[in-house]
């Protein structure tokens, strides 16, 4: 959502109503995303989320604007989907964090590789 204009409108962020409370939790989900490096393992969940959370925010734009009987129906299956988000973004954030790794453990993993192309190499000249 960082970046991209919510439909909702701008009362939604001090409202008391259930949908904008669902709205604001979306954006703070979108204001965490938005802070994590989109290293190789978690850049395409990245996207993916932040899709989601762009079409769920419309979604709830629109709930908000029916009848208070049919909002109540979807809002149950709207708030599951928030707090899956929001779970979801919390495993993204640790993931993220666990990747962070030491400058020796990064010489030691390109040593590995250079190791193996050596080895690969060899392989194929002996191929031939």
């Amino acid at each position: 959502m960082a970046g991209v204009e919510s439909p909702a409108p701008l009362g939604s962020l001090s409202s008391g109503r259930k949908e904008a409370k669902l709205h604001r939790r979306l954006r703070r989900a979108g204001r965490r995303l938005a802070l994590v490096p989109p290293t190789d393992d978690v850049a395409d969940v990245i996207t993916r989320l932040q899709i989601e959370l762009v079409e769920l925010d419309g979604h709830i734009v629109t709930v908000a604007r029916r009848p208070t009987p049919a909002r109540r129906a979807d809002r149950t299956v709207i708030q599951e989907r928030v707090e899956r988000i929001e779970a979801l973004v919390s495993r993204v954030e640790e993931r993220s964090r666990t990747e962070v790794v030491s400058l020796d453990e990064l010489t030691e993993r390109l040593d590995m590789l250079d190791a193996a192309d050596s080895e690969l190499n060899e392989l194929e000249s002996t191929d031939h």
